[in-house]
């Protein structure tokens, strides 16, 4: 059997490690190679399993690639809880070690770089959803203009109603959804004012379930450990206060910096 090494992350060399895992063939466990004062986790496989013909064709199947990826990203965590670690994406493979080498010092200042950032950090995640018919109620029971508008309306004749009446919906759409935008930023800046960094992702489009809600946020957090509480107190605080409002908060974490360390071999 022809084999290479599949590569989970770059990591800091740690004093003590160990993972109870096999890697993403099921049959290899993962061990620490050391290169140019870091260190790379990886695994044997097979060559024949993993070439970059065999992943292309085995990716098309759905439930292989969601268990592979899947023990991919669970090796990393798991390394996570020994040392600090930089995420590889998912299917880097080298046919020898000392191509692996070569690759690593190649861009070693920027690994140690990446290094030092997220060092004692932990990605968190925060999707946020809104129920604009809620917000919209809101709105209407507590914005002043939208209430002079109602009693305007309950006061005019039938000649004027129909002009207040379409105003009023303009006004009341107008006014959720500025209310919805920044609202969003709001949040997104009290929960990133303790973060080391923050990023806002592409927003998705998720209309089934208990997510049959407009997104209006999809973002990561780097969060140094020690204030893991606050950002977690905060966090509540803000969902419980928006709830009313028609605000649904879905958060994760803690994760490996998958989104603050992109670095590839």
């Amino acid at each position: 059997m022809v084999e290479g090494l599949y590569v989970y992350c770059i990591l800091e060399l740690p004093a003590d490690f160990e993972i109870d895992l096999l890697g993403v063939d099921k049959s290899h466990k993962p061990y620490i190679i050391n290169c140019a004062e870091v260190g790379v986790l990886v695994s044997q496989i097979s060559l024949l399993d993993f070439s970059q013909k065999e992943l292309s064709k085995k990716s098309k199947n759905l439930e292989w690639l969601r268990e592979k990826v899947g023990r991919h990203e669970e090796i990393i965590e798991k390394a996570m809880d020994w040392t600090t670690v930089i995420p590889i994406s998912f299917g880097t493979i080298f046919k020898h070690q000392i191509k692996l080498r070569e690759a690593v010092k190649q861009i070693l200042p920027e690994i140690k770089k990446s290094l030092n950032k997220v060092k004692n950090h932990r990605e968190w995640s925060l999707k946020l959803y809104c129920d604009f018919e809620e917000l919209r109620s809101y709105i209407v029971d507590s914005n002043s203009q939208i209430q002079e508008l109602k009693w305007r309306l309950d006061n005019v004749n039938e000649e004027q109603n129909c002009f207040l009446e379409k105003r009023l919906q303009e006004e009341v759409s107008k006014k959720t959804d500025q209310e919805a935008e920044e609202l969003t930023d709001y949040i997104y800046n009290q929960l990133a004012e303790i973060a080391s960094r923050a990023q806002m992702n592409e927003l998705v489009d998720m209309q089934t379930g208990a997510l049959s809600k407009p997104m209006l946020l999809n973002s990561v957090y780097l969060v140094d450990k020690s204030k893991a509480s606050d950002f977690l107190l905060r966090l509540k605080k803000l969902r419980v206060f928006y709830f009313n409002l028609g605000f649904h908060f879905y958060h994760s974490g803690p994760w490996p910096p998958y989104s603050f360390s992109k670095l590839k071999l």
